[in-house]
């Protein structure tokens, strides 16, 4: 098995991502050699965990397992059994932090070695923060990896600390399942399901609480390390796959215009424009095309209504959505949809 062909320029993660999925998975008793022929991906791309991998094929990984797995808290358990130390060089920035805010803010700086897609934002309320998690669009309601992706950032809060805190609220971008029992089980917190995003609160005397394994100077170290990573990441991306990750970040709050996606990435509108039109595209297109390819996929989860496809990839308005798709291939929505079941 070869895997599909791959080039540097489309969005990717550590093919320790895959490794840690497998790992995981093995519990439930598929077939990881399957799952890497369904996803597209072959033993030579995770030799090293600190390659990278399409995201695609992350993609594709999820829709095969939950597609083959008859349980739905698939996502919670996978989840809920990650380790802090299994994201390498970004989760020992984090278990060497002083405080467990010290090592929220340090994932969220340095969340693009992980994922190209993956954003982790924290925001204030009162006397508490707000810590939304965020990747691909075509992952973001999909309920599996959005369970994922919440178990195992608290996970990795509570063992950071060495105790279960339990957040204030904990937010879910799909509809609520009929049994939510394992979900109280495992947050401790009061649950809200169809919000904007996938979010959790946690109190500030929470964040304040010191590491168990703090060591500031090791994560000096490893900070300097981090940072190199990502300033060569940076550097062997074009500024259309720079536009593109912005675009990602933002789409669920309304597609960003020129001038913010600019301001992001530290340049005027002006030199955006023009290094844009050097690679010969322009930020219209560079939207259109991730809305183009994310919509079929988004269409083929039944679970998401065509409204719902439309929000993730920041249209203000179905309609508009409804006519673009009809403009890139010739059908509506709802007739894509219901060829493709």
């Amino acid at each position: 098995m070869m895997g599909r062909r791959w080039t540097a320029t489309q969005p990717s993660g550590l093919a320790r991502l895959a490794l840690v999925h497998f790992e995981g998975v093995s519990r439930f008793g598929l077939s990881r050699a399957q799952l890497l022929c369904a996803a597209g991906l072959s033993e030579d791309q995770l030799r090293d965990p600190d390659g990278r991998i399409p995201l695609s094929a992350i993609e594709r990984l999820w829709r095969t397992t939950t597609a083959r797995s008859s349980d739905p808290l698939l996502g919670l358990r996978l989840g809920a059994n990650v380790r802090t130390r299994q994201l390498g060089l970004v989760g020992y920035t984090l278990v060497f932090s002083r405080t467990l805010g010290a090592a929220l803010e340090r994932l969220a700086r340095y969340s693009h070695i992980v994922s190209d897609a993956l954003v982790v934002e924290l925001g204030e309320d009162a006397d508490a923060t707000w810590i939304r998690l965020d990747v691909q669009p075509a992952l973001r309601a999909f309920r599996a990896a959005a369970d994922a992706r919440l178990a195992a950032l608290v996970a990795m809060c509570r063992e950071l600390v060495g105790s279960p805190i339990a957040p204030l609220a904990v937010q879910f971008p799909y509809r609520r399942p009929n049994d939510v029992s394992a979900y109280e089980k495992f947050f401790r917190a009061p649950l809200e399901f169809g919000a904007l995003s996938t979010t959790f609160l946690l109190m500030r005397e929470d964040l304040a609480r010191p590491v168990v394994w703090s060591d500031e100077a090791l994560t000096g170290y490893l900070e300097r390390l981090a940072g190199q990573v990502l300033h060569e990441l940076g550097a062997q991306r074009t500024i259309g796959d720079q536009v593109r990750r912005v675009l990602w970040r933002q789409l669920t709050d309304g597609a960003p215009d020129l001038s913010h996606a600019a301001r992001w990435l530290g340049m005027s509108s002006r030199t955006l424009q023009r290094r844009l039109h050097e690679e010969k595209t322009t930020f219209a297109a560079v939207l259109a095309d991730l809305r183009r390819e994310m919509a079929q996929p988004l269409l083929r989860d039944g679970r998401l209504a065509v409204s719902e496809v439309a929000f993730l990839l920041g249209y203000e308005d179905v309609t508009s959505f409804q006519r673009a798709f009809r403009e890139w291939f010739g059908v509506s929505p709802r007739a894509f949809r219901h060829c493709a079941s």
